[in-house]
């Protein structure tokens, strides 16, 4: 199946916004002879509390006019950049609150094949609840772009993290159309001395698909499955990572961690997650 439909969202806040995200979005669009759909969300400040006082109810008012500000700013970006690039695009832009913004993107999310959010940069909570949101309740992959990333959809070398689990499968399917068009595909393990993924099975599956597949097994340093996954990357240029979403339950990823959040967090290349 070839991506066809692609769902950008934009999450406009009073943080310094980096268009990566974009850039890439209209450019894999291009790439894929694919339509773009953009939602750009200006989530809204509303504090009932402080809105009996005058100023602060007029200071609520001044962030959501320049949330929207920053919202049609972005979408002049986007436009432009779509014009160039011959990519038929149709945008929209909400202004609400944060879990009607969040159901709102899963909700447009559906409708697509494949959506695209820049990551989390920081701490802003906020935008990651988003990105869970629509992992959980769009039923869709969801490729995330970091704020730096200034390379574009490449595929030279991708990575699939594979713990033979049935998320980990899922973001395998969901990423076929990338794998068939990668140079080369690496199938990553993290395994203890006792344990066996199944890398090399993947790998004869995906070798009807691609052309140059590979599987690497990482022992499991520090009992850190995530550390251990970042470290390999961290070692090689390194295209795109696919992987399984919160392959524990997510009370135990926040408590304990998981590589789920550490590449929500930190990963300094794309990465496609499937649920």
């Amino acid at each position: 199946m070839a991506y066809k439909s692609i769902q950008l969202l934009v999450n406009v806040s009073e943080e310094p916004r980096h268009n990566s995200a974009i850039d890439y979005a209209v450019e894999f669009a291009r790439q894929n002879s694919a339509h773009l759909s953009v939602l750009e969300i200006a989530q809204l400040v509303d504090l009932p509390v402080v809105r009996v006082l005058p100023l602060a109810d007029a200071i609520v008012d001044q962030i959501n006019d320049e949330r929207m500000a920053k919202a049609k700013a972005a979408g002049e970006h986007l436009e432009t950049s779509a014009r160039l690039a011959g990519v038929a695009m149709d945008r929209a832009v909400v202004q609400l609150a944060p879990r009607a913004a969040r159901e709102a993107a899963a909700a447009a999310a559906r409708l697509s094949d494949l959506v695209l959010v820049a990551r989390p940069q920081g701490a802003l909570l906020t935008e990651q609840r988003l990105i869970e949101e629509v992992l959980f309740g769009s039923g869709r992959p969801i490729l995330v772009v970091p704020p730096d990333w200034e390379a574009g959809p490449t595929l030279e070398t991708v990575v699939v993290a594979w713990d033979g689990g049935a998320r980990a499968a899922r973001a395998v399917g969901d990423a076929i159309p990338l794998l068939e068009k990668a140079d080369s595909v690496e199938v990553v393990c993290v395994t203890s001395d006792a344990s066996d993924a199944g890398g090399a099975e993947l790998a004869r599956h995906l070798s009807r698909h691609c052309a140059n597949v590979s599987v690497t097994n990482l022992p499991l340093v520090a009992a850190d499955a995530g550390r251990t996954l970042m470290q390999h990357l961290g070692s090689m240029p390194i295209s795109l990572l696919v992987m399984g979403a919160f392959a524990h339950a997510r009370l135990v990823e926040y408590v304990v961690g998981g590589t789920t959040n550490l590449m929500l967090n930190d990963a300094r290349i794309p990465v496609l997650y499937s649920f």
